[in-house]
Order: structure tokens, then sequence, then C-alpha cells
């Protein structure tokens, strides 16, 4: 994620309050926030005499190993699982405006 001169968000991993500058909305910044502390909590239950700064190197791997994976996954595969996903969405979406109607 570059950072770049924008609105200041305040974030909050693994207990630490951070003040990050991002041409992303703070909406943004935040969920990306809330996804690392949990990754970093998660971890942190498995291997508690881990200290902070390790924890953070092995999570950052983590996600990147996500990533990595993620990027190899055959464009079919992913742009099914990207369709399902939306017809969910739409069926959900459908369910909640007709009970409105």
């Amino acid at each position: 994620m570059r950072m770049a001169q924008g609105a200041r968000t305040t974030v909050e991993i693994f207990g630490r309050r951070f003040e990050l500058r991002g041409s992303d909305d703070g909406e943004h910044l935040e969920e990306l926030a809330r996804y690392v502390d949990r990754r970093m909590r998660e971890l942190a239950e498995v291997s508690p005499q881990v200290d902070t700064a390790k924890l953070a190197v092995l999570t950052a791997l983590n996600i990147a190993d996500e990533l990595f994976r993620e990027q190899r996954t055959e464009p079919g595969a992913r742009n099914e699982r990207l369709r399902k996903r939306v017809e969910g969405l739409v069926k959900r979406l459908d369910e909640v405006l007709e009970a409105h109607e």
C-alpha cells in the first residue's frame, strides 16, 4: 500500500495505535488494520511466547503467502469463485428488497 498525503486515520493493531496518512479513504485503512490485527491475534494465540516484532514479521509473511497463492490461482477458478459470490450477494439483495416492498 502506498502512503501519500491525505487524510489522517488512527488505527489500532495489536494494542498499538498508529496514525496513518494514505491515498485511500480512512475506512479502507481501518479495514486493513482490523485484518492485520485479527491475523496477529490468531498467531499470538498459537505462539504466545513470540515477541511482538517477530509476531508482526510472521504475520506479514503469512499475509504475503496468501497474496502469492491467490495470484497463482487459475483465472478461471478465481472468476468462478467471484461469480458464485456475486450470485449470492444478488440473491440476498433481492430477498431484502422483496421484504421491503
